[in-house]
């Protein structure tokens, strides 16, 4: 994804934040196609090769549907606990992928990563003294 494009969608995001002065303001929380192409790869490659169960999460990254906060957390803990190990052989190989190599992309790549600590800070920034609800999926 192209970098302006990414940082320019966190700006919105804390600009909208800002401005919500004492009125309460509704945003909604979707990941940057940068994070959901890379998911869309892990959904591909975890129906070819099999993985865990619940693609919940992945499913609404790839298809960028809005998520909740708690999904935006889970995402941060994931995150902050998976180390990728861009070295194993299976990294990026499509005929044999890593189990990693598929759980890192069903998260959005490093690209949801930064998507998901950026909007994390962001919201804990801007809930501080503001009423934000974050718009729920349907």
């Amino acid at each position: 994804m192209n970098t302006l494009l990414f940082q320019a969608q966190l700006i919105m995001l804390h600009l909208s934040l800002l401005t919500a002065e004492s009125e309460v303001r509704e945003i909604e929380l979707i990941v940057p196609r940068g994070a959901s192409m890379p998911a869309l790869r892990g959904l591909a490659l975890h129906k070819k090769f099999g993985g865990g169960r619940n693609l919940t999460l992945a499913e609404a990254i790839a298809h960028e549907k809005p998520l909740t906060l708690e999904d935006v957390n889970t995402m941060v803990d994931f995150f902050e606990k998976f180390k990728p190990d861009m070295e194993d052989p299976g990294w990026y190989n499509p005929e044999k992928p890593s189990v990693g190599w598929i759980r890192w992309s069903l998260m959005g790549d490093q690209s949801g990563k930064n998507w998901s600590l950026d909007t994390k800070k962001m919201l804990e920034e801007g809930l501080k003294g503001k009423s934000i609800k974050i718009k729920t999926p349907e």
